[in-house]
């Protein structure tokens, strides 16, 4: 007998809250799963939204987290995480999820179908995760993914809207500042994200630019944040995806 899975990532952002919508607009509530991976550093407003949105869902969250934050991880492995290397996702969000895949597996799951909210700005990320699909079909179940915002054409505002006026829930607040709700402090984002954590989340800042000095290592290539700083940013870059939080379509 095959038995499916339809596998959200909910992470947080307002498009992975979307893909959990059109999940479960397009499956039946039964297969749905809602997978959060916690990275312990999560922005404390990034979580009131999780919660938020998974009652207005009316769906339960399943989380599956190392246990250990980027910080501990990061210690652990005796190097800074940074843009070319950022094991920290694969740490904390990657190999909980494939842990949990076998838990599936070991349930009698045949099918698991990945919900992923990348969207069509972001070729080279749905084809690694779609040939990791593949890859963990020859370990797992039969494993593919589906890229609801890029299939539908969803724009990151749109989600935004869905998730405000739809659905009644108001976004994190990182993104007044951020394009995305990951960590604050990530990793993979460049100087001028830098200088918005830094007015932003001060106190992340300071706490990355004293683990830079502790271990050794510089986040940004050839760039502390002590040297970001002071120098600054040479020169200013736009948000890629930058969203109105004001009031959406609806007037509210």
């Amino acid at each position: 007998m095959s038995i499916r899975r339809v596998v959200v990532g909910f992470s947080g952002g307002v498009t992975s809250a979307w893909c959990a919508g059109w999940a479960l607009r397009n499956f039946p509530r039964e297969e749905v799963i809602l997978l959060f991976c916690d990275t312990k550093e999560e922005d404390p407003d990034t979580y009131r939204f999780l919660h938020e949105m998974a009652k207005a869902l009316d769906m339960p969250i399943t989380e599956r987290s190392d246990g250990r934050s980027v910080t501990e991880v990061a210690r652990d492995e005796g190097a800074m995480p940074n843009d070319q290397m950022a094991f920290c996702s694969r740490i904390l969000k990657q190999e909980p999820a494939n842990r949990f895949l076998c838990e599936l597996q070991e349930q009698g799951v045949t099918e698991v179908i990945r919900i992923m909210g990348f969207s069509g700005e972001e070729p080279v990320r749905m084809q690694r995760h779609t040939a990791l699909c593949w890859q963990q079909t020859s370990f797992f179940c039969n494993v593919s993914v589906r890229f609801p915002v890029a299939e539908e054409g969803v724009t990151k505002q749109e989600c935004w809207d869905w998730c405000s006026c739809t659905m009644g829930v108001q976004p994190p607040e990182m993104y007044s500042w951020s394009d995305h709700a990951n960590c604050p402090g990530c990793v993979r984002g460049g100087k001028n994200y830098w200088m918005a954590v830094k007015e932003h989340r001060p106190a992340v800042f300071e706490q990355r630019k004293a683990f830079e000095a502790e271990m050794g290592f510089t986040i940004i290539n050839g760039c502390s944040l002590a040297q970001l700083e002071v120098e600054g940013v040479k020169r200013v870059v736009g948000r890629k995806e930058a969203i109105s939080i004001g009031p959406c379509s609806c007037g509210e």
